[in-house]
């Protein structure tokens, strides 16, 4: 009965040794496990019987990914005026990662979401040409008061990346990239108060652009933070429904 205990745990190991490595994120390979149990003779139960470990460094890895920054536009008319705060910009996704020679070279591709948040000067409004479709602005009337003007995009986005450590550590490192967006909506927003009546009036169907890629550095910190700044040399709307402007946005990366 004993020598049966013992050979359900030396099976048992392999599964065990697995599972305790995968929490610990390494690569296990068994190298060579008894495939013959003799329950005959206590000499022959532990005679060549071992399980040898080895682990290996971790070449695939999936992480998430969030970022917070400011944004504006740049190359825009001077009568375009955005204002870096309350701007944002805001993203998070999944990010799969490849290292093929060691966790010092990284190359990921990913998927995530991104919400994009444009404020404007307040003497102004954006206005669509019911007839064209074309963008452009428009004086708020001098008795409408509290204004607001926004401009806001959503995008789902597939990042590709290659990203360089450059101590054992991981703490210091640098990333480039490229972020394909697939802007899917966009609208432009008003707000004001007039007569003591508040106000909010929502134009959709800006004709931005459906698909746009921006250029991305990102420059890793101790502490999985890094400063990213990503820029886009796609313009923000369709060849001839609005201004010419390129998107611009910096923050945190976690």
């Amino acid at each position: 009965m004993k020598q049966i205990i013992f050979a359900a745990l030396l099976l048992m190991c392999p599964a065990m040794a697995v599972n305790a490595a995968e929490l610990s994120n390494d690569t296990v390979v068994i190298e060579k496990v008894a495939d013959v149990v003799n329950l005959d003779s206590d000499d022959d139960f532990w005679k060549d019987k071992h399980v040898m470990i080895k682990s290996k460094s971790q070449k695939w890895d999936v992480d998430p990914y969030m970022y917070l920054g400011f944004n504006t536009m740049l190359g825009a008319p001077s009568e375009y005026k955005f204002n870096l705060w309350p701007s944002f910009d805001l993203g998070f996704g999944l990010l799969g990662e490849w290292m093929p020679y060691g966790k010092k070279n990284v190359w990921g591709l990913g998927i995530g979401i991104d919400w994009r948040y444009y404020r404007m000067d307040d003497a102004t409004y954006w206005e669509k040409d019911l007839t064209t479709g074309v963008m452009g602005l428009t004086d708020y009337q001098v008795l409408q008061s509290d204004r607001g003007t926004s401009l806001s995009e959503f995008s789902l986005q597939v990042p590709f990346t290659y990203t360089h450590y450059f101590d054992k550590e991981l703490d210091w490192g640098v990333t480039l990239g490229a972020i394909v967006n697939f802007n899917t909506g966009a609208h432009v927003t008003r707000e004001f108060t007039y007569q003591d009546e508040d106000y909010e009036v929502e134009t959709g169907s800006i004709h931005q652009r459906p698909v746009t890629v921006d250029g991305l550095l990102m420059v890793h910190t101790p502490g999985d933070v890094a400063i990213y700044c990503r820029y886009c040399p796609m313009k923000f709307f369709r060849d001839g429904y609005g201004p010419k402007m390129n998107q611009l946005s910096f923050g945190i990366y976690f």
